[in-house]
């Protein structure tokens, strides 16, 4: 398995933390904590739940099941976390959100955990067009 392939891993299963913050944040939200999001987060939060819980099933495909189906939704998977993190840093400057200043996540915070995680799935795509890539996806 090539260093490539391991990055594409290792990245998808960082994604899952995206569910378990969200799912803590759209619960506030539910239950009226002051710290739950703006409503204008909602969408992003969302998003973010969907790519962080489906993140795991792409690790098992990319490690049991590699197939040019999987390299695609792979791919897809990656566009659509990108501009769900794109939509999220935008409304970061427009409705600042800090819930947990105690630790760090102050508006800031939230804004550069955002901006890591854009990377970081740009790197995946990038990186999912290398020959190397696609031949492990191959069948």
């Amino acid at each position: 398995m090539s260093n490539s392939i391991k990055w594409i891993i290792f990245v998808t299963g960082w994604m899952t933390f995206r569910a378990v913050g969200s799912s803590l944040f759209l619960f506030w939200n539910i239950t009226g904590n002051e710290r739950g999001a703006p409503p204008e987060w909602v969408l992003a939060l969302i998003g973010d739940f969907i790519i962080g819980t489906t993140a795991l099933f792409l690790i098992y495909a990319i490690l049991k099941k590699p197939s040019s189906l999987v390299w695609g939704l792979l791919l897809s998977w990656n566009i659509l976390g990108a501009i769900d993190l794109f939509s999220a840093i935008r409304t970061s400057f427009l409705v600042p959100f800090g819930p947990i200043p105690e630790i760090g996540l102050t508006n800031i915070g939230v804004r550069s955990i955002l901006i890591l995680n854009t990377f970081l799935q740009i790197s995946c795509i990038y990186l999912l067009f290398k020959d190397s890539v696609r031949n492990y996806f191959k069948n």
